[in-house]
């Protein structure tokens, strides 16, 4: 995947949320007539776009909260010490094998950081049931 977008009418909030309160990197702004936006790194090379609904172009609907559909998940290695730097809620283990802190962002977007018991092999583990 390249990258994924959400648009939002609480844009300078979730731009906050996102690269105030989790120190997620802004990797490029942009603001021009019809369109507002950043993108943000979530690492392992995935990348958010987000995007001002009220400034495009082309009037975009947006629901005023998001339901529980979409949840942006963000896989660590050190959820302990991330809890700590970031004053976060203490991970909790789930029985899926992994230890997870559940966020909601301003659009009421399920925001996941994982850290799994066992390392992963996402690709085999969608080939075998």
């Amino acid at each position: 995947m390249s990258y994924f977008a959400i648009a939002t009418r609480r844009f300078d909030l979730m731009l906050d949320f996102y690269a105030g309160r989790l120190r997620l990197p802004i990797l490029e702004r942009f603001e021009r007539p019809g369109a507002r936006g950043a993108f943000i790194d979530l690492g392992g090379g995935s990348r958010m776009e987000l995007i001002d609904a009220d400034a495009q172009k082309h009037p975009l609907h947006v629901p005023e909260t998001a339901d529980d559909r979409l949840s942006v998940v963000i896989e660590t290695t050190a959820i302990e010490r991330l809890a700590a730097d970031l004053q976060l809620p203490a991970p909790e283990p789930v029985s899926w094998g992994a230890r997870v802190i559940r966020l909601k962002d301003p659009d009421r977007i399920g925001v996941w950081f994982i850290e799994w018991d066992a390392p992963r092999n996402h690709a085999r583990d969608a080939l075998d049931p």
